[in-house]
């Protein structure tokens, strides 16, 4: 927006000199911030090119919105709640994610939900040392409130008005809704200061710090030992809780596993994923695909060969002769299946 424009258009429209130069200075900030300029709900409405109708269905009947789904945690223990949005408000949830949000640069020690970067990447940061530290936020979206997001909001110069519109669009029974496509980028912004906290005394204690999403890893020397305290002090000052069940502090003795990825010496595919991998493919030349598949229970499983090619893949991107291998392994297979049922 040319604020000289802006400037001409309200001098036009005879507006008061000073209510002129609050909205100058109020589209300056925003503009100085790199977001979109926003006046009112209004003019969100408009951007997002929805009806007056549209909108306010969206705004005020945000539990028919929302959808909950049940899914199982990565570690086996229990579920997690996925709160999926509809198509209507993942579009605007989108265009707040790629108009506003993406505009805003995260510290670059956050890692999960980033582009061009992956636990490949967060790995990356802990090869080769002493002891690797492994620490988990718990329950990190649900602590995320609605009154941090509008702090958020407020931080990028948005008035409180469109700051609590914009709030309400991401956030659903007071917290980062699972499942949004908003959440994961909230996340890494609210912790903009935790981060640059964790960094700064892990920096001067010549340790190592990333986090993925709520896996905070620190790694490093002997000094790893009496960090830990000062580490989760400092989470509980900014609004987190450190999960004690999930602290793990692993020696360089015993295999140090970071985000999936084995870090000793050099980063490597944890053995038990390769020798799943290899298993499986044996076992589909010997019996062939059907068959083999049929034991298993998976016939009717419609992404088997896009999991497979997955875990291949995910090895290219730490070890790229043995991955290119099982590409190769891969290739030779024929996909073509009887019949293709859905799960």
């Amino acid at each position: 927006m040319d604020l000289d424009v802006l400037r001409s258009k309200l001098i036009e429209r005879n507006v008061p000199n000073e209510e002129i130069e609050s909205t100058l200075s109020y589209a300056h900030i925003l503009q100085e911030n790199g977001v979109p300029i926003i006046f009112d709900s209004q003019h969100l409405r408009r951007l997002l090119k929805l009806t007056d109708t549209d909108f306010k269905r969206l705004y005020y009947s945000k539990e028919m919105q929302y959808r909950t789904r049940e899914i199982p945690k990565n570690n086996g223990s229990g579920t997690r709640t996925l709160c999926i949005p509809s198509l209507d408000l993942k579009y605007v949830q989108r265009w707040i994610l790629d108009n506003i949000l993406y505009k805003v640069k995260i510290n670059e020690h956050a890692i999960g939900f980033v582009k061009g970067k992956s636990t490949v990447s967060n790995a990356g940061y802990h090869m080769n040392q002493e002891y690797v530290l492994k620490m988990d936020i718990k329950n990190f979206f649900p602590t995320i409130s609605n009154s941090r997001v509008f702090g958020l909001f407020k931080s990028l110069g948005y008035s409180s008005s469109v700051a609590m519109t914009l709030t309400n669009f991401c956030t659903y029974n007071n917290e980062l809704p699972q499942g949004s496509p908003t959440s994961p980028y909230i996340s890494n912004l609210v912790c903009r200061k935790l981060d640059r906290r964790l960094e700064l005394l892990c920096r001067t204690r010549g340790l190592q710090y990333s986090r993925y999403a709520d896996d905070i890893t620190i790694s490093g020397g002997r000094k790893i030992k009496k960090t830990i305290s000062f580490v989760q002090r400092i989470l509980e000052e900014e609004g987190f809780k450190n999960n004690e069940n999930k602290m793990n502090l692993i020696y360089k003795s015993n295999r140090q596993q970071v985000t999936g990825v084995v870090v000793n010496e050099k980063l490597s595919v944890p053995k038990v994923i390769y020798k799943s991998l290899r298993q499986e493919i044996y076992y589909i030349r010997k019996y062939g695909l059907e068959s083999h598949l049929d034991k298993k229970g998976l016939n009717r499983k419609s992404h088997v060969k896009e999991h497979y090619y997955g875990l291949a893949n995910y090895m290219m991107m730490i070890d790229k002769d043995k991955g290119q291998q099982f590409i190769n392994e891969l290739n030779a297979i024929d996909w073509k299946r009887k019949s293709l049922g859905r799960d």
